[in-house]
């Protein structure tokens, strides 16, 4: 052989790197850093994938409206009529639940002593929340409470719901049980002689309990029209809080702040109304707003004058309304004459608490009484 073909020979053939002997004409050794071309498809496929679904899930996340809420209002008509406290308990909104548990354990313990729950919500009308854009308010959802068959109580209740979650459910974001309580008179009523060892102390109805030395102040103006308590309550429930309206009204007229205020719950909703001309201007206050007015007026006025008549209390052992006649004045300490007055029915919603099982007020209403004498002015 030639010296020149050996070394054309020698250049077309190369060596095997891991000394496995001469390898075929035209191969080389496999590069471990370059990947196939198929396994470049892949993973730009899976990407792709999920760049899909990604955006598929935010366009229906986008325009996906959630649940109805005709939905909702049929889930919390079946959650309360069952009063199963696991279905009504599901219906909350987590964070809402635990702000408002007071809230929640009055509206599933007032169901819960029933035989029967019929809740009509063939008329409920959602609106918009005006404090809040993504809730709907539904209120005055009447629900019939029946013992024995028998009809004895309507409450209604006021819902605000809100949409929660991926899948958009509404959810209860507050339950309450408003004022408008219509008591249902039994077929036999109660005996003549329960209904005269009722005794009130004048027209405000405060029971003499036992011995109690109190009395209220009376308005003579209002003695004549309610000589006794009237109202479906039951006896102990009548004395209790005519007891309750009589520390009430008292601390109102001697300023006691602490005294006042422990009548209220933690989650009452009281309406205060203002009279200007003849003309009203309601207000909503939490808790902690009353305490703050009522500082203020307690400064306004240096004596304050609180007048109840025509008491009647209806309800049961636990929940239990109370309605009169009030009549308000407050004089200021440079005059002899009330620079302020108004006369009104106020309505109180009164439930046995359960964190201390006292009677405290959940809800207060007011309504200018139209058939009332010209007061003198200041």
């Amino acid at each position: 052989m030639k010296f020149g073909a050996f070394t054309k020979k020698y250049q077309d053939t190369d060596t095997d790197p891991q000394g496995g002997g001469p390898m075929q004409e035209g191969t080389k050794p496999w590069d471990k850093s370059k990947k196939p071309a198929s396994y470049s498809y892949a993973m730009v496929g899976l990407v792709s994938a999920i760049l899909i679904l990604g955006v598929t899930f935010l366009i229906l996340g986008i325009f996906d409206p959630g649940e109805d809420i005709k939905d909702f209002i049929a889930r919390w008509e079946q959650a309360v009529e069952s009063k199963q406290p696991e279905k009504y308990q599901k219906l909350w909104d987590k964070g809402a639940l635990k702000r408002n548990r007071v809230q929640y354990e009055r509206a599933e313990n007032l169901v819960k002593r029933q035989g029967k729950v019929d809740a009509d919500v063939r008329l409920v009308s959602p609106r918009r929340d005006f404090r809040h854009s993504d809730r709907r308010r539904i209120d005055q959802i009447p629900v019939k409470l029946y013992k024995n068959d028998e009809l004895t109580m309507t409450i209604y209740r006021d819902l605000v719901i809100q949409k929660k979650g991926l899948r958009k459910q509404w959810q209860l974001i507050v339950d309450r049980v408003n004022g408008d309580i219509e008591h249902h008179e039994a077929a036999q009523n109660p005996p003549e002689e329960e209904i005269q060892e009722v005794l009130t102390a004048g027209s405000l109805g405060v029971a003499t309990t036992l011995g109690s030395p109190k009395e209220a102040t009376v308005n003579s103006q209002l003695t004549s029209s309610s000589a006794t308590m009237s109202g479906s309550a039951p006896l102990d429930t009548k004395l209790k809080l005519s007891q309750v309206l009589g520390d009430w009204q008292q601390a109102w007229q001697t300023k006691d702040l602490k005294q006042y205020m422990d009548k209220y719950a933690e989650e009452a909703a009281i309406t205060r109304v203002s009279v200007r001309n003849g003309k009203e201007y309601p207000k909503i206050l939490t808790k902690a707003q009353l305490r703050e007015s009522m500082k203020r007026v307690n400064k306004t006025y240096s004596k304050i004058e609180v007048y109840i008549s025509n008491l009647q209390i209806n309800g049961d052992h636990a929940v239990a309304d109370v309605g009169f006649l009030q009549e308000f004045k407050g004089t200021s300490a440079s005059g002899s004459r009330p620079a302020y007055q108004d006369f009104g029915t106020k309505t109180l919603i009164f439930m046995v608490d359960p964190s201390d099982g006292l009677w405290k007020i959940y809800s207060e209403s007011w309504k200018l009484y139209k058939e009332v004498p010209n007061y003198p002015k200041s």
